[in-house]
């Protein structure tokens, strides 16, 4: 490799590398190279004459927002936490704003994303264990998040209002395409779902607990696994820190990371990592229940990948939607089995 930056293209022509490097005392560049496995995030590794580190531009949380999320990475970090500390620019900031776009660097992790259904038992049990110890880790670094949350539950005429006014958009639309058609029969399918399962809606009063920061998004695509498998090495993408009961993020990722493409959860698994999880965290048969069909319920509410598409005009995450219904169909028909999963021991 040489010193000289090479020619780019895409979203990286666009990216203000030398003066990212300057600003982040990195050297020269000598290869850029765009991340591709995450879902909505623009992620470069960025080989320097310094050495290599991951640069991100940030989207969707402000220069603030970021600023306290990476303090609180760079706390974890200290705390010995599998998590990548945060460079500061040459004037002491984790957050750079060039052209009227942020961007942050952390030093690049060498490692592998595992679908989370090729996961071993003991796999599960080490990612479990490590987000209980990520929670027990947060809460320490912010104590202040400590409360019980009561969510905020969509009713049933708001959910089936939603589906009415979106598949009326898309029949306004004319002929329409094919993510059109996939709508407007997934939008048929969940006004039945709404129909059958409405009445089970968790009350107004559910209050969650424990609950405090957490990570907000950890699945499979925001860890990384050494070479062997055997050690998780980094968890990523804190955009989403926030505080939520522990084991509604528990069930939220586990339910992204074991479910199938036909909608089956993979419940082994499921068990084991929240088993082990519970070994670090203490948290009860009942409030696990409750979190995981608040989860639910919420998930059967929410159309936000139909709001991406049509309100927001993204379709990065259409790929997505086809899977999500699929999960929320199989997690409807199995509400008690996968209940069970979360408690077994």
């Amino acid at each position: 490799m040489t010193d000289a930056q090479p020619p780019l293209t895409g979203h990286a022509a666009a990216l203000p590398v030398a003066a990212i490097c300057a600003r982040f005392g990195l050297g020269t560049t000598r290869r850029l190279t765009p991340i591709t496995t995450g879902l909505m995030n623009q992620t470069w590794r960025l080989d320097t004459t310094f050495g290599s580190v991951a640069v991100k531009a940030i989207t969707d949380a402000d220069a603030e927002q970021s600023a306290f999320q990476h303090r609180v990475t760079a706390a974890l970090a200290e705390a010995g936490l599998p998590v990548p500390r945060p460079r500061l620019t040459t004037d002491g900031h984790s957050v750079l704003t060039l052209q009227g776009r942020s961007f942050s660097v952390t030093p690049w992790v060498s490692g592998r994303h595992l679908p989370g259904r090729s996961w071993s038992a003991e796999q599960c049990r080490r990612a479990g264990t490590l987000l209980g110890r990520i929670h027990l880790a947060l809460a320490a670094i912010l104590p202040d998040g400590l409360a019980p949350i009561r969510p905020r539950l969509p009713h049933l005429a708001e959910a089936q209002a939603d589906v009415d006014r979106y598949e009326a958009l898309i029949r306004g639309r004319g002929p329409g395409d094919a993510f059109d058609r996939l709508a407007c029969a997934r939008l048929d399918a969940r006004r039945a779902l709404l129909e059958r399962f409405g009445h089970l809606r968790p009350d107004d009063s559910t209050e969650l607990e424990p609950a405090g920061y957490v990570h907000g998004d950890f699945h499979h695509l925001n860890v990384l696994w050494d070479d062997g498998g055997g050690q998780v090495v980094a968890v990523v993408d804190w955009d989403r820190l926030g505080r939520r009961a522990y084991a509604y993020e528990l069930a939220r990722a586990a339910a992204v990371m074991f479910a199938a493409p036909s909608g089956a959860l993979d419940v082994t698994r499921v068990a084991a990592f929240a088993s082990a999880y519970r070994t670090v965290v203490a948290v009860t048969d009942e409030q696990v229940v409750s979190a995981v069909r608040c989860l639910w319920w919420d998930q059967l509410c929410d159309l936000w990948h139909l709001r991406r598409h049509y309100v927001r005009s993204d379709t990065s995450c259409d790929h997505l939607f086809a899977s999500s219904c699929a999960l929320l169909q199989w997690w409807s028909d199995h509400l008690s089995v996968v209940e069970q999963a979360f408690i077994v021991r």
